[in-house]
């Protein structure tokens, strides 16, 4: 593997351009997220919990908005190679109106059924009445989230991660200033607690949409023809079922079955604990994500590009490179988490959140464990959502990760949390065994070279 490494100074220097902006998206992001976490946990416990729990629902909608923009990019970033900005509208059009319409229909049905959907993520009546009522006003952010989302992956298909960047850290920003505001109330405003969090959110959905807008109307590079995007046609639905929703039923369903995760803590008998922990351990994770997650998610582009140009052996020399610097990013972020989870998270952090002494001890056990892992997630997230998802093999990520999370994690996590008795921690291992799995079996599919495929065709003009 190790000699189809690049050796092409110009690949890095692209690799870098594309991967930069998203480490640094991420980094900003993450930490501000985190800032978020800490601002929630200074209402306690139970506020920390709750919104956690609260999340698990939308949580799923996201990663189907997450699918469907890794599925569009599996087309648009191999049309962009043919410089086909027409069709590229077509996929988006199609996104968008399957991405608004789930994402429409959740929200109203958390709106008007939010104590009855969150009692089944929680047996704890105080749960619920927290999430429900988080859930209740943050409902159709993920609508204007999801818009946004999506033409950002157009602008990353064409190389453009800058303007995803710019937007998202906006967004964030504003998120935690107004977090900061309606939590506690300042600057005149009332101190909302939970609600307030949730205001904030969403009205920085709203700025973000509009920027993005006012952005997209303004872009040369990528017009929008909206003939293209409310007359997609025929032939490129059916080529976006085939490439995409292999993609998008891959991370609803893992993303259902992660959510579940939390909804197996939350009904074990030390659930405010378990989840407070696994909250705090999953902000921090990431957080330290983003350094191979820019590397991960730039895969895609560099894969597609020669694939869809007719060049079968740049795209496996694009693959290998990629790979090997993500499992490199990966190894840095273990020892960086062990390092802030020693110095930082546990003696200062922990505090900081008024953590009860169970929390801190299952917090302290699952950052060293996930800390273990993150190397084994580096390789699958680039190999899985990057290389071969960008050389058009969309359907071996389905049964990659359906296959580790449903018949190896979610089972035995399930096994030994609900039936066992077994601690928080050694189900949290569990739940981790799944990046072994999907190690394995990835790199094997890697090996095989059957990921290369060109899946882009000639397309007519819009009627």
């Amino acid at each position: 593997m190790l000699k189809h490494i690049s050796r092409d100074k110009t690949f890095y220097k692209t690799l870098i351009a594309l991967s930069g902006p998203l480490v640094l998206q991420n980094l900003v992001n993450n930490s501000l997220s985190m800032l978020d976490t800490f601002m929630v946990g200074r209402l306690g416990e139970e506020a920390l919990a709750g919104v956690t729990l609260a999340n698990t629902v939308f949580f799923v909608v996201s990663l189907l908005t997450f699918g469907l923009q890794s599925g569009s990019m599996v087309l648009m970033s191999q049309y962009w190679g043919k410089r086909d900005t027409t069709t590229i509208n077509r996929i988006m059009g199609i996104a968008f109106g399957l991405s608004g319409a789930v994402s429409l229909a959740v929200a109203l049905a958390v709106t008007i059924f939010p104590v009855q959907i969150y009692s089944l993520t929680s047996n704890d009546p105080a749960l619920v009445r927290v999430a429900a009522d988080y859930a209740q006003i943050v409902a159709f952010s993920q609508f204007l989230n999801s818009m946004t989302l999506i033409y950002i992956a157009a602008q990353r298909s064409l190389g453009n991660t800058k303007m995803g960047m710019g937007v998202l850290i906006l967004s964030m920003a504003t998120n935690t200033f107004m977090n900061w505001v309606f939590i506690f109330g300042k600057l005149g405003f009332p101190a909302m607690g939970v609600k307030g969090a949730a205001l904030a959110t969403l009205l920085a959905r709203v700025i973000e949409i509009a920027v993005t807008a006012a952005y997209a109307s303004r872009c040369s590079q990528l017009r929008l023809d909206f003939r293209a995007i409310f007359r997609p046609g025929l032939v490129i639905f059916k080529d976006f079922l085939r490439y995409s929703v292999p993609v998008v039923v891959n991370e609803t369903i893992w993303g259902f079955g992660f959510s579940l995760y939390a909804i197996v803590i939350g009904h074990m008998p030390n659930a405010v604990s378990g989840v407070a922990a696994y909250t705090i351990t999953l902000t921090i994770e990431r957080l330290l994500s983003a350094v191979y997650f820019g590397v991960g998610s730039a895969a895609s582009i560099l894969v597609g590009r020669p694939l869809g140009a007719g060049d079968r052996e740049g795209a496996h020399t694009a693959g290998v490179t990629v790979l090997c610097t993500t499992l490199l990013f990966g190894v840095a972020a273990s020892l960086a988490m062990l390092a802030i989870s020693m110095f930082i998270v546990i003696p200062i952090v922990f505090p900081l959140f008024g953590a009860s002494e169970e929390t801190k001890a299952f917090g302290r056990q699952m950052l060293m464990i996930v800390s273990i892992a993150m190397p084994f997630k580096a390789f699958n997230f680039c190999n899985i959502v990057g290389v071969l998802r960008g050389g058009g093999d969309v359907r071996a990520g389905v049964f990659l990760d359906i296959g580790a999370m449903y018949g190896v994690a979610l089972p035995l996590g399930a096994l030994f949390g609900l039936v066992l008795n077994a601690s928080v921690t050694v189900v949290f291992i569990m739940f981790n065994l799944e990046e072994i799995v999907k190690l394995f079996f990835g790199y094997w599919r890697f090996s095989q070279k059957k990921w290369l495929r060109d899946v882009t065709r000639e397309m007519a003009p819009p009627a």
